[in-house]
């Protein structure tokens, strides 16, 4: 389980981020607030999830008009019940996804190593071979901290990581649509997140729950669960 140092870090960095006040997050079943400064442009409904708590964040332009869909959530809000009372107001459902962190990973099973700038012809390369959608939700580029699995001396697997309000490593992870299934994605991210940790981060992971593959790797390295999102973007006739 997370430590109480992790669960500090993330808490005051979602608070943070949805512009609630402290100790406000998860604070109750269903604690229904506006969008703070993070979230201003987002024409949609984020949530998170933990421990039976819920807080929803709505556009201010929109509240009144959504507040009343959430009305039956007020004693149980789970994210498919999210996702299901904005039914009538969405136009995409994000989610749910799974957010973990981990203070120590195990380590790699694979020959990995961190790029550097002269690595940036094989990742050119690699990024050819991706599907652009994948690349854009995990693809890294070489001004981000990264680990590489190389085979046959061509790259096949690469994590990067974004470091989130200081002192968290979001990390990114993309491998090589020919060499999936073989572990390479999970000694990538061990190696990088032994190098967030050693820069004083906490490395994040998140990903979608339908992704079982992913999550595994998140389980099997040590990132234990911290909260469930829901990202609902809403129509444009709201």
């Amino acid at each position: 389980m997370l430590d109480d140092s992790a669960i500090s870090i993330a808490t005051h960095y979602w608070t943070n981020h949805l512009g609630c006040a402290a100790g406000e997050l998860f604070s109750e079943p269903l604690r229904i607030i506006t969008h703070g400064p993070d979230l201003a442009d987002y024409h949609g409904v984020f949530a998170l999830f933990r421990e039976g708590a819920a807080i929803v964040s709505l556009p201010p332009q929109h509240a009144d008009a959504l507040r009343p869909l959430l009305a039956g959530l007020a004693k149980d809000c789970s994210p498919d019940a999210l996702a299901t009372a904005l039914q009538s107001a969405a136009a995409v459902v994000v989610g749910p996804a799974y957010i973990g962190y981990a203070t120590k990973v195990a380590l790699p099973e694979h020959p990995v190593r961190a790029l550097n700038p002269e690595d940036i012809p094989a990742l050119h390369e690699f990024q050819q071979k991706c599907n652009p959608t994948e690349w854009e939700h995990g693809g890294s580029g070489t001004e981000n901290s990264c680990s590489g699995v190389f085979v046959d001396g061509k790259l096949v697997a690469v994590a990067g990581y974004e470091i989130w309000g200081g002192k968290i490593a979001h990390v990114l992870i993309i491998t090589h649509p020919d060499h999936r299934g073989n572990g390479f994605a999970r000694s990538a991210v061990a190696h990088l997140a032994a190098r967030a940790i050693d820069a004083g981060l906490l490395p994040q992971y998140r990903t979608l729950e339908s992704n079982r593959a992913s999550i595994r790797i998140a389980e099997t390295l040590g990132f234990h669960p911290y909260a469930r999102s829901l990202a609902v973007r809403l129509s444009t006739n709201v």
